[in-house]
């Protein structure tokens, strides 16, 4: 809540100073309006990114100051979403739409980078994932579930999923909602991938050494 916000605001303020012995104030105090004082409001205004350059070739993560021209950007990605997705997404962008899409964008452009989104049904956390990983031109992976569909489906499509990211080298977003646990073994399994990049036991014998075939021709095509 507000409160929160506000006291976690203040160890910011005091941390900054502390470790660069200047205040927070008067680094942000372009954020702030004229003969106001610096707070948590103001802070929301500070926005970085690499996606206000659609058609740049190198994307360079930087300060967005215009927050209309970043508004603009964000409804042509969403306007290029629904023109090639088979399930087009009616969104309306204000400034709280854009914070959560700019955020789950810096997630995913960092390595293994991963987000838990959390917040009512409806209240937006798929659509922001799907347009945040449209924006960074990466592949968007979900399971399917169905009345059928068991541990031996999931390990079936996890197999898949890391296939993509590892052995076709694709760069992949894995978006898995709370409503598709069928079994605590779902969790425990995307724990391991997060803490170990691996599964145990999820390939037998002949895939494993098919899978490392696929890996030395990458690796040797990295002149690694």
């Amino acid at each position: 809540d507000s409160k929160d916000r506000e006291t976690f605001f203040g160890i910011v303020k005091e941390v900054t100073f502390d470790t660069f012995k200047t205040p927070i104030d008067k680094v942000l105090k372009r954020l702030v309006t004229p003969g106001g004082v610096l707070g948590d409001e103001d802070i929301r205004k500070l926005f970085f990114g690499n996606y206000l350059n659609p058609d740049a070739q190198v994307k360079f993560y930087d300060e967005i100051e215009d927050l209309s021209k970043l508004s603009d950007v964000m409804e042509g990605y969403l306007e290029d979403y629904n023109q090639m997705s088979k399930a087009p997404m009616s969104l309306v962008l204000f400034r709280y739409v854009l914070e959560h899409i700019s955020r789950v964008s810096r997630v995913l452009n960092q390595d293994n980078g991963h987000v838990l989104m959390v917040g009512v049904g409806g209240s937006g956390r798929q659509s922001a994932s799907k347009l945040a990983t449209f924006m960074a031109d990466y592949e968007i992976f979900q399971i399917e579930i169905s009345k059928t569909y068991s541990t031996l489906e999931w390990r079936e499509d996890l197999k898949r999923l890391l296939l993509m990211a590892g052995a076709e080298g694709k760069r992949t977003v894995f978006l898995f909602s709370d409503s598709q646990i069928k079994d605590e073994s779902f969790v425990e399994d995307i724990n391991m991938i997060l803490n170990t990049g691996d599964v145990p036991n999820l390939y037998p014998s002949d895939e494993k050494l098919e899978i490392l075939e696929k890996m030395q021709i990458v690796a040797r095509s990295l002149g690694k």
